[in-house]
């Protein structure tokens, strides 16, 4: 990996860490909510339910965990950066 790529992806995860830390409670509010919604579907559609189980309590770990914030920016960066052509 070249110098200039590594400083994209770098410069790219720092701006994805910023930009979830500033909407953190935003995001808990929101995972709090789909997850009221995920319960309340569960008792009618088990399939639904479940399958908006996970993106709920992901949204409440991004919202309550650093570490969690830090992995999914550096997943996010490097999937970003990952068929990007060299100058």
């Amino acid at each position: 990996m070249s110098n200039r790529r590594r400083l994209a992806h770098e410069r790219l995860e720092y701006y994805l860490v910023y930009l979830i830390l500033a909407y953190r409670r935003l995001i808990l509010i929101v995972g709090l909510l789909f997850l009221v919604f995920t319960i309340a579907n569960i008792f009618l559609n088990r399939i639904v339910g479940f399958a908006a189980l996970f993106p709920a309590i992901f949204l409440l770990l991004l919202g309550n965990s650093y570490n969690v914030v830090v992995y999914f920016a550096r997943l996010v960066a490097w999937i970003a950066t990952l068929w990007r052509q060299e100058d």
